[in-house]
Protein backbone atom coordinates (compact mmCIF):
# COMPACT_ATOMS: atom_id res chain seq x y z
CA UNK A 1 0.00 0.00 0.00
CA UNK A 2 1.89 3.31 -0.97
CA UNK A 3 1.22 6.68 1.23
CA UNK A 4 -1.02 8.12 -1.84
CA UNK A 5 -3.45 5.16 -1.72
CA UNK A 6 -3.32 5.23 2.37
CA UNK A 7 -3.92 8.96 2.51
CA UNK A 8 -6.64 8.67 -0.10
CA UNK A 9 -8.06 6.03 1.93
CA UNK A 10 -8.00 8.13 5.36
CA UNK A 11 -9.09 11.33 3.78
CA UNK A 12 -12.42 9.60 2.23
CA UNK A 13 -13.01 8.23 6.33
CA UNK A 14 -12.45 12.07 7.67
CA UNK A 15 -14.66 13.48 4.73
CA UNK A 16 -17.56 11.37 5.84
CA UNK A 17 -20.42 13.35 6.78
CA UNK A 18 -23.12 12.06 9.45
CA UNK A 19 -25.79 13.64 8.19
CA UNK A 20 -25.23 12.30 4.43
CA UNK A 21 -24.44 8.71 6.00
CA UNK A 22 -28.02 8.97 7.67
CA UNK A 23 -30.37 10.28 5.28
CA UNK A 24 -28.53 7.36 2.86
CA UNK A 25 -29.93 4.65 5.67
CA UNK A 26 -32.89 6.17 5.79
CA UNK A 27 -33.10 5.96 1.97
CA UNK A 28 -32.05 2.21 1.93
CA UNK A 29 -34.51 1.70 4.21
CA UNK A 30 -37.59 3.46 2.97
CA UNK A 31 -36.91 2.00 -0.68
CA UNK A 32 -37.21 -1.30 1.74
CA UNK A 33 -40.45 -1.11 3.00
CA UNK A 34 -42.22 0.41 -0.06
CA UNK A 35 -40.74 -2.94 -2.29
CA UNK A 36 -42.47 -4.59 0.60
CA UNK A 37 -45.97 -2.82 0.49
CA UNK A 38 -45.68 -2.98 -3.59
CA UNK A 39 -44.45 -6.81 -2.82
CA UNK A 40 -47.43 -7.75 -0.66
CA UNK A 41 -50.34 -5.44 -3.11
CA UNK A 42 -49.12 -7.42 -6.25
CA UNK A 43 -48.93 -10.58 -4.02
CA UNK A 44 -52.94 -10.05 -2.75
CA UNK A 45 -53.99 -9.06 -6.44
CA UNK A 46 -52.48 -12.13 -7.89
CA UNK A 47 -52.81 -14.87 -5.50
CA UNK A 48 -55.95 -16.70 -5.51
CA UNK A 49 -55.64 -17.87 -1.75
CA UNK A 50 -55.66 -14.17 -0.67
CA UNK A 51 -58.12 -13.11 -3.30
CA UNK A 52 -60.75 -15.21 -1.46
CA UNK A 53 -59.96 -13.93 1.97
CA UNK A 54 -60.43 -10.91 0.69
CA UNK A 55 -63.67 -11.52 -0.42
CA UNK A 56 -64.75 -12.89 2.45
CA UNK A 57 -63.95 -10.26 4.58
CA UNK A 58 -66.01 -7.83 2.27
CA UNK A 59 -68.96 -10.06 2.64
CA UNK A 60 -68.47 -10.99 6.52
CA UNK A 61 -68.49 -6.74 6.93
CA UNK A 62 -71.39 -6.03 4.96
CA UNK A 63 -74.12 -8.24 6.87
CA UNK A 64 -76.02 -6.17 9.13
CA UNK A 65 -75.23 -6.50 12.54
CA UNK A 66 -77.74 -7.99 15.36
CA UNK A 67 -79.31 -5.09 17.70
CA UNK A 68 -79.51 -4.87 21.43
CA UNK A 69 -82.92 -4.42 22.46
Amino acid sequence: MTLATASGIVAGIVLFNLTTGVATVASVVLGLIVLAMVGLTAASAFSGEWAGQRDTTATASSTAEPSDD
